[in-house]
């Protein structure tokens, strides 16, 4: 007879998987970790995992839904104690200032997050699957508070919110990028620039 297996055990098994997954892809990259890595980490068999996930992809996306739910609760709670569009801006700004890529503890995540971003663009389901996740969370987020900012008078009206969600995050990914792949990167004084010509741009003359 086959045990019953309760979901908060089957949750417990599923977190360990994706924290050893997760070390497994920061310490030696995404292609380069196997399932067989993360069986090695998390103690469990290969059956077990694949009990949980299909597949290394799908292990990463678990992680990425994860880390955007974590994210989005934070961001939702913070942005809601802010009374004015242009506070919320700054919060969000000000939040990835302070996740330094160049940072030991980021390093490893930043890496392989772009990693899997180039490799997602070799396979049209994944590339589809991140496209309607920055879409969804991130362009949604920023082109909310613009619009809010419109009506109240902080932002200029004229300015397209989807434009200007799709360039604050151009200006949020690019700065990060090039702190991961540049020696000696001066990822915040960049971004402390760049937010300074966005806002202008984006505020009443």
């Amino acid at each position: 007879m086959t045990p019953i297996v309760s979901e908060e055990y089957k949750e417990k098994k599923r977190q360990e998987i994706l924290q050893s997954a997760h070390v497994c892809f920061a310490e030696k990259g995404f292609e380069a970790s196997t399932v067989d890595d993360i069986v090695a980490r998390s103690g469990l068999s290969k059956g077990a995992i694949y009990n949980y996930f299909k597949s290394k992809d799908e292990i990463y996306l678990a992680l990425m839904e994860g880390q955007t739910n974590d994210s989005g609760s934070k961001f939702a709670k913070a942005i809601a104690e802010r009374e004015t569009s242009l506070e919320k801006l700054n919060y969000l700004i000000e939040a990835y200032l302070n996740n330094d890529p160049n940072d030991e503890e980021n390093i490893g995540h930043a890496i392989v997050h772009y990693e899997f971003r180039l490799y997602s663009t070799r396979n049209p389901k994944l590339k589809g699957m991140l496209t309607e996740r920055y879409r969804d969370f991130f362009v949604s987020l920023l082109t909310g508070i613009i619009k809010e900012g419109q009506t109240a008078g902080e932002f200029n009206k004229e300015l397209d919110p989807q434009t200007y969600a799709d360039i604050f995050w151009a200006i949020v990914n690019g700065a990060t990028l090039q702190a991961t792949i540049l020696e000696d990167y001066q990822y915040k004084h960049i971004l402390k620039e760049m937010q300074t010509i966005f806002l202008e741009k984006l505020s009443l003359k």
